[in-house]
């Protein structure tokens, strides 16, 4: 089972070496001599705050080595060493983050964008935040020496009567408050310096945590038996254990993608014991579950154990073999996965994706070169479109262009044939009432945002070329390029939020007016399948639905077809070789229809119940091609019940109707009764006992 990353508290981390060490640059080590300055000046003045604790008397003696410990201790911290340090490391630990994240992003991964900006805008701040403590520290610890050196005659007098009890406990006592004064003197220069950096220091262990985790995923994923598909990233991954209440549950790791959920086995398993002791052991790794995120129902996230500190996830799936799955999330909070997962579903998880440049390490450490300098130019030119928002005005030209189809393409639908669901009409006409309106907002937002953007672009060219003209001196340049790289990646972020915003005026509008374009495509889909359909539809009957499906014969080969819904019919055809209808049913024979399993959990399977003589078979059952399963039940429930008849844009002629309320209802050669159900738009009907058809 690979183990999951562990990081150190923070009162731990303060006391640790630094997560990387990388070479000392000159301005790092100029800072350490400041702080070993300080040091020095510390250890000389504290070398008189010594107390002869060999010549206290027994009386005082356990009070006398209680100050001097707080002396020793009070000497060490008055060059705040200890804060210089916390300098050392966190130039370390920003260094590290900065190198996670790009490697990170190189390696692929693309989600969690906003550590970026806690990344750099740590960094930036702790440019300024940097130097003010290293004057602090001087100025403190100068302060700081210049109480000590108040403490030595107290110090001296003190050691002057220590064997005497009587003399010694009195300035004892008042050198011991002076004392405990200056250390808390100390203690609060000490947190003041802290407080100045504790929330970079915050932040960048916070990202230093997701990083480690985000590496560790990665990692594992390098390592796992299956590949991304086209399109597809890597979310998160979790050690976990598949929850069977056995003793042999699975181990191994739960992967999330923008696509699926994938969970493989990793464990080593014994192949040789010897007294119980595993003595020879190989590791065991297959993928169980790699399911699409539509196939996942619901996720349930769960504390289990004696104090509830053990995470529990319940995946509900489609895949009726897989049904609900519990996961033991090992390391990583089953809340913040069952978030993860919901957002991959919906889609918003691509609103975290990571986009823009950014500032490498490099950026800020390694040489300035003209490489870099064009690199920057043409950086600042790419994002001249994106201030601009000029995928945003695109959006908005497109589903205009949408919306003035709308209308087009239904009446084009009506004219060939597609009769029912005569509120598409209406619907039309909604949208279209309501985009100008939605159009407006949209382009006031728009003009607003672009306006705030075009303000931050004409900073950023000025920038470019006020570095553009320091060329000739890269060292001078450097302060600006690293200003202006942190500019641009700023920018982007905004022009990203920007769009956002002017989104949000209309996405919901778009879903709706998408939505209804995609309905219209696939009703086209449907007409085009029966205009080239070895079989015609009737006079007034309308198609609903088509679905590419096999036929699962019983005892014979399964064949390949399309299945029709009509607002009267049920209809299989096949479509291999030449087209021959094979199943040809009214509705009201039909009895039932249900979702069945497929045997591999693959496919979504129809089971329909037959009661005619015409049908091949009684029961028919359809493996579907899409997961359209639910919306065929739905539909063929209404088209069972009439809905469609009564739904239709496209009225029935009375007299139509009459004609088949008035067929005759016996065969006028043999009397025998006509059985079958008759159709709108039937020309005949023909006996089923003596075979002599009948004009109707």
């Amino acid at each position: 089972m690979p183990a999951p990353p562990v990081l150190a508290s923070k009162s731990a981390q303060r006391r640790v070496r630094p997560l990387t060490t990388p070479a000392a640059s000159p301005i790092s080590r100029q800072r350490r001599s400041v702080a070993a300055g300080a040091a020095a000046v510390g250890t000389a003045a504290g070398a008189l705050l010594m107390l002869n604790t060999a010549r206290a008397h027994p009386d005082i003696a356990a009070d006398v080595s209680s100050l001097q410990s707080t002396l020793t201790d009070l000497q060490t911290r008055s060059s705040f060493s200890e804060t210089a340090s916390d300098l050392t490391r966190l130039d370390s630990d920003i260094a590290n983050v900065l190198n996670l994240l790009e490697s990170a992003r190189d390696k692929g991964y693309v989600y969690q964008s906003d550590i970026e900006d806690i990344a750099y805008q740590a960094m930036d701040s702790w440019q300024t935040v940097r130097s003010q403590v290293e004057r602090g520290i001087v100025q403190q610890s100068q302060f700081m020496q210049t109480n000590l050196a108040g403490l030595n005659p107290d110090i001296q007098r003190l050691n002057s009567v220590l064997r005497n009890p009587t003399s010694a406990t009195s300035l004892l006592g008042s050198t011991q408050n002076q004392v405990n004064q200056t250390m808390w003197d100390l203690e609060k220069a000490e947190r003041t310096l802290e407080d100045n950096y504790d929330e970079i220091e915050s932040d960048v262990r916070q990202v230093n945590s997701r990083l480690t985790t985000i590496h560790w995923a990665l990692d594992q994923l390098d390592d796992a038996k299956f590949a991304l598909e086209d399109g597809e990233d890597l979310v998160m991954a979790v050690p976990a254990r598949w929850d069977k209440e056995g003793k042999d549950d699975p181990e191994g790791v739960l992967y999330l993608s923008n696509k699926r959920l994938i969970y493989e086995r990793k464990e080593k398993v014994a192949t040789k014991k010897v007294l119980f002791v595993t003595t020879s052991s190989e590791l065991v790794q297959e993928v169980l579950i790699a399911q699409p995120l539509d196939s996942v129902k619901q996720v349930k996230a769960m504390s289990k154990g004696l104090f509830g500190h053990q995470d529990f996830m319940d995946v509900q799936f489609a895949d009726r073999k897989l049904d609900k799955v519990a996961f033991h999330l090992n390391g990583q909070d089953s809340k913040d996965w069952t978030n993860l997962i919901e957002r991959a579903r919906s889609g918003k998880i691509e609103e975290e994706r990571a986009t823009g440049s950014g500032l490498s390490y490099d950026d800020l450490t390694g040489p300035l070169t003209s490489g870099d300098l064009m690199a920057l130019q043409n950086e600042v030119n790419e994002l001249q479109d994106e201030m601009m928002l000029k995928d945003v005005h695109g959006e908005l030209a497109e589903l205009e262009n949408e919306v003035s189809s709308l209308e087009r393409d239904l009446a084009d639908l009506r004219a060939k044939g597609y009769a029912v669901e005569k509120s598409l009409e209406a619907d039309v006409r909604v949208l279209a009432a309501q985009w100008e309106r939605i159009k407006a907002r949209a382009e006031t937002t728009l003009e607003h945002q672009t306006q705030i953007l075009g303000q931050q672009m004409t900073a950023i060219q000025v920038s470019l070329a006020a570095l553009m003209g320091m060329s000739s001196n890269l060292a001078a340049a450097r302060p600006g390029y690293v200003q202006l790289k942190s500019a641009v990646a700023s920018a982007e972020a905004q022009a990203d939020a920007a769009e956002d915003t002017v989104l949000d005026q209309y996405d919901e509008y778009a879903d709706e007016v998408e939505s209804l374009s995609a309905y219209f495509d696939w009703v086209e889909w449907m007409l085009a399948a029966l205009s080239t359909a070895s079989f015609r539809l009737l006079a007034t009957e309308s198609g609903v639905a088509a679905t590419e499906a096999i036929w699962e014969r019983p005892g014979l080969e399964p064949e390949n077809g399309i299945l029709y819904l009509t607002d009267q019919r049920i209809l299989w055809e096949d479509r291999v070789g030449e087209y021959e209808l094979k199943i040809n049913v009214p509705l009201q024979q039909v009895t039932d229809v249900k979702e069945e399993t497929d045997e591999d959990g693959e496919f979504e399977v129809l089971a329909f119940s037959l009661d005619s003589a015409d049908a091949p078979v009684a029961k028919a059952r359809f493996k579907l091609a899409l997961p359209v399963a639910d919306d065929w039940l739905n539909m063929v429930g209404r088209a069972r019940a009439g809905d469609y008849a009564q739904d239709r844009a496209i009225e029935i002629d009375e007299a139509e109707l009459d004609r088949i309320r008035n067929v005759p209802e016996q065969c006028y050669n043999c009397g025998a009764a006509f059985t079958a159900p008759v159709l709108r738009g039937q020309t005949e009907i023909t006996c089923e006992y003596c075979g002599v058809v009948t004009r109707v």
